[in-house]
């Protein structure tokens, strides 16, 4: 078992149950009762003066409630300091005169939430002391607030074990435990919704090399900048894990193929840019793959580390991309396995000037928004880019539906209709864009090539023979 398996074990134990922990900090001397009880409000643990209190031995105060030990009239009080607690309260008191065990008795009864690591409430702790021991109710508030401090300080450490034991020590990123259990839920989603998933492999080019030339400091200090300069270019929605040695695997939910190939090249972009201390420049090569419906985790695996391992023996340096390309329908599909520059051609121009020239400024557009992503250019210069490309097409729209119109086209209301319907999803896209809830390379994939080239080369050929019979409409 392994440093890492050691943790988890220890942090998955909880520690220390915090019903027992409660036991343990209450000073026995005090004469206070101590106990615990669940969220159906069954008692699950108790102290021997809380027995005594009640005539109970442990098993028989197990399981019971507040209607089995106290009168209807005490119980709807008690009621109410147990909704403060599930409304949030830190502590409350009451203060109870009642029949207990045969007998008449006056006393105080504290209670305090016990939250597990997740912050959700799992039992409510009371103490209960007889006011005839007056001269110890200060003693029994402070052994609560530090009971109470001390549960926090256990929650505390409890969520810094389990981060500890699901993350490298070194770079901070996730390890292969950590990634393994996010891997179950992600490709539950693919299965089951048939939300895209990708993954790349990221090595660093020639790290044993600087590890001989430089020594193992220096190379440790190399993966820590590496692992942060990644985490700091990916999306709030991909996680990066150490896989091992100088290698990362990037996990990248609702993401199809063509978005994770440009933010790939993006990440290798701008590691090669980055200065590393006492080593100066340091490259990577990236496999790229995205998961099939019903594949195994293991194949996907092999399929992005066969793209990573030709990635290396084609020169280092760069992106390579598993074939196999999953087929869906709808806005995800797939239009190519990498993104590629628009490139104007005479074939497609109609013989309308006007037209040609917006179509070859909206291909500018499109290439001068791709430049901007695989540069890792700041997200406003992507933004105005994006929105330049939007108003562009709108232009270009209406210049095109007067054109079409005035040459007779007798689809011309058809064709106004699907720009139409192409501008309100490009609005739905863009907004969604701003909003940090689309990936810029959905959008891309959208406005470059189904607005722009597929339209523009297919759709727009409709009305071309009319602009041709009348040249200079």
């Amino acid at each position: 078992m392994n440093e890492n398996d050691l943790i988890y074990s220890f942090a998955k134990a909880h520690v220390i149950e915090a019903s027992g922990l409660i036991a343990l900090m209450m000073p026995q001397t005090l004469g206070a009762g101590v106990a615990v009880k669940a969220m159906d409000g069954r008692y699950t643990l108790s102290n021997q003066v809380m027995q005594g209190y009640f005539g109970k031995t442990p098993q028989q105060f197990e399981s019971l409630t507040d209607a089995d030990l106290f009168p209807a009239e005490v119980l709807a009080q008690l009621q109410q300091s147990d909704a403060q607690i599930l409304a949030g309260a830190a502590t409350c008191s009451d203060q109870l005169d009642c029949w207990v065990n045969g007998k008449s008795l006056q006393c105080l009864w504290f209670k305090f939430p016990v939250h597990g690591t997740d912050g959700q409430l799992l039992f409510i702790g009371v103490a209960m002391l007889d006011t005839a021991r007056m001269g110890n109710i200060d003693k029994m508030q402070k052994s609560l607030e530090l009971l109470q401090n001390t549960n926090q300080e256990l929650q505390r450490t409890l969520i810094e074990l389990s981060k500890l034991a699901s993350t490298d020590k070194l770079t901070g990123a996730w390890n292969r435990r950590r990634l393994e259990e996010a891997l179950v839920n992600e490709m539950d989603r693919l299965k089951r919704y048939d939300h895209p998933l990708s993954m790349l492999i990221v090595d660093i080019d020639f790290f044993k090399k600087v590890n001989d030339e430089h020594g193992h400091s220096v190379g440790d200090q190399v993966l820590v900048k590496l692992a942060n300069v990644l985490q700091a270019s990916l999306r709030a929605s991909d996680t990066l894990t150490r896989w091992g040695g100088e290698e990362f695997v990037v996990l990248c939910p609702n993401t199809t193929l063509s978005t994770v190939a440009m933010l790939a090249e993006r990440l290798r972009e701008c590691i090669a840019k980055t200065t590393f201390p006492g080593v100066g420049q340091v490259t990577i090569s990236v496999g790229v793959a995205e998961c099939m419906v019903g594949e195994a985790w293991e194949n996907w695996f092999k399929r992005a580390d066969a793209a990573l391992y030709r990635a290396k023996a084609c020169g280092r340096n760069q992106v390579q991309i598993a074939p196999e390309t999953p087929q869906r329908g709808g806005a995800g599909e797939n239009v190519a396995a990498n993104f590629v520059r628009l490139s104007w051609h005479a074939a497609y121009e109609c013989g309308n000037p006007v037209i040609d020239e917006q179509h070859r400024g909206l291909f500018a557009d499109a290439n001068h928004l791709l430049s901007a992503v695989l540069s890792a250019r700041p997200e406003s210069e992507v933004a105005e880019l994006v929105n330049t490309l939007v108003r562009d097409v709108v232009q270009h729209f209406k210049d095109e539906e007067v054109i079409i119109r005035a040459a007779g086209y007798p689809k011309a209301a058809e064709h106004a209709a699907i720009h139409s319907a192409l501008v309100d999803k490009a609005v739905v896209l863009v907004k969604h864009f701003h909003d940090g809830t689309l990936a810029i390379g959905e959008l891309f994939e959208f406005l470059a090539h189904d607005v722009v080239a597929r339209h523009m080369l297919g759709a727009d050929r409709a009305f071309f023979a009319y602009l041709l019979a009348k040249p200079n409409s």
